[in-house]
């Protein structure tokens, strides 16, 4: 009985609904498989086509009983909580007709005319039901929240706003504080489900409050319940988020509490407001203030498609580093027989202005070949394990100034080629084990290159 009275028994068993909801949709769609498998196969598969539907119309009416007592305890948007709820009962009395229908077929006229549309109606309604539910648990906009623009504008919705990092130009709400909330907070308050009648999606919903009041108080954190619920021990029944969901880091927490204590603005920058060191460190762990890489500046037009066309014909792989991006990436295989002459690296160079990674791993170089490299002046990462590469060659790459990841493993190289790797300072990565390098040569190295990480193998 003193379980009872200290537990929310229909949100004990209500939140099993999640668990259990997929069951009749996996029956029915068994049954709809087993009965296109019959039609094709001309192969009777009825009895296992009823017993699906009767399951699915089983499981359904414990699915129904465990949802209704999980929306017992309110939170939720009621047109869509009704029309999942009535998808979800109406799908489960078609699955009980479907189970008998099914098993009169053959001897019932009626049955046979009718039995096809009550399928097509119960899939329609299967995903009437799963998008509404997909609603209460993650918004309303669930499936178009990382659509490209054009698809959100047939919507009807806004175009996503991209997000500033620079630390001048960043709005304290919109760049920091709302991506805080929109990944941690708002799958519990949002527009279909509401929890303590709360909304974390927009300036004028957070000013509101929910069901207990102001949940901010400009310029206090300490005397705002929604600071005071995300820095509670976890384990408190009030502790935000809920339900096991990702809480919010330190750097999270803190930058909450400096936007509520400098007043909880929703259309000033982040440069208008107090900026600690501390603060600027928190906003770096979120992505503001962050400087933009040499790859990120650069903005060039696209090579021509026959250009590339023409590299390819050379056994050179080439594609863009992400998606449409008119930076190139270009290998070459060890497995290829032909040798990379010069001829070959000429054409390559028609595209030297925008290739930024170069892989000719376990590719052996000549002498003739190796100072071309330097004509890519735009080159970020250049891999050159095992190439034969010699102290000589190396010194053209003194040109590559924007280097920021060099593989030289496995060269012959030695500390003859230590005064020309020094000049590439904006270098973070180089490898040079298995190399001739001294012992003393990597550490002079490592003392003009600060910051690099060089692996030696030591």
């Amino acid at each position: 009985m003193t379980f009872f009275l200290e537990t929310n028994i229909y949100q004990f068993f209500g939140r099993f609904h999640a668990m259990l909801v997929h069951l009749p949709i996996g029956f029915i769609i068994l049954a709809v498989v087993f009965e296109m498998l019959a039609l094709k196969k001309k192969i009777d598969l009825n009895r296992a086509i009823s017993y699906a539907f009767l399951a699915g119309a089983l499981s359904g009416v414990l699915s129904i009983v465990l949802g209704l007592m999980l929306a017992s305890d309110g939170g939720y948007n009621e047109a869509t909580l009704n029309i999942h709820k009535w998808t979800g009962i109406t799908m489960t009395m078609i699955a009980f007709l479907l189970f008998f229908m099914k098993r009169k077929q053959k001897t019932r006229l009626w049955t046979q005319k009718s039995y096809p549309v009550l399928v097509i109606i119960l899939v329609a309604l299967l995903f009437v039901a799963g998008h509404n539910g997909g609603n209460l648990t993650h918004g309303s906009d669930y499936l178009l929240e990382h659509a490209p623009n054009p698809i959100r504008a047939l919507a009807g919705m806004e175009p996503i706003r991209e997000r500033v990092t620079d630390l001048d130009e960043a709005l304290v709400y919109e760049d920091v504080i709302h991506p805080i909330f929109e990944s941690k907070c708002n799958v519990c308050h949002n527009n279909d489900k509401a929890k303590g009648d709360l909304l974390l999606t927009d300036a004028e919903s957070i000013l509101k409050g929910g069901k207990n009041g102001n949940v901010i108080v400009a310029g206090n954190a300490n005397e705002s319940e929604l600071y005071r619920r995300v820095t509670l021990n976890p384990t408190h029944k009030e502790f935000m988020p809920t339900e096991g969901r990702t809480p919010l880091t330190n750097e999270e927490t803190m930058l909450v509490q400096w936007w509520i204590d400098e007043g909880a603005h929703f259309d000033k920058k982040v440069v208008e407001l107090n900026l600690t060191d501390r603060i600027k460190a928190y906003l770096r762990d979120v992505g503001i203030g962050l400087k933009k890489t040499f790859i990120e500046n650069l903005d060039l037009k696209k090579v021509d498609g026959k250009v590339i066309e023409a590299i390819q014909a050379e056994g050179f792989k080439i594609k863009p580093v992400s998606g449409n991006s008119a930076l190139l990436e270009v290998t070459y295989s060890s497995y290829n027989k032909e040798p990379i002459t010069t001829n070959k690296l000429e054409m390559l160079l028609k595209a030297k202005t925008n290739i930024v990674w170069l892989d000719f791993s376990g590719v052996p170089l000549n002498e003739d070949v190796v100072p071309k490299l330097g004509q890519l002046e735009n080159l970020v990462a250049l891999r050159m394990s095992n190439s034969n590469l010699t102290d000589a060659g190396i010194k053209a790459f003194e040109s590559l100034k924007h280097l920021e990841y060099l593989n030289l493993y496995g060269n012959p190289i030695s500390d003859a080629s230590l005064e020309s790797l020094q000049k590439l300072k904006g270098l973070q990565k180089l490898y040079l084990w298995k190399t001739n390098v001294s012992d003393e040569g990597m550490k002079s190295l490592k003392a003009y290159l600060e910051g690099a990480t060089i692996v030696s193998g030591l």
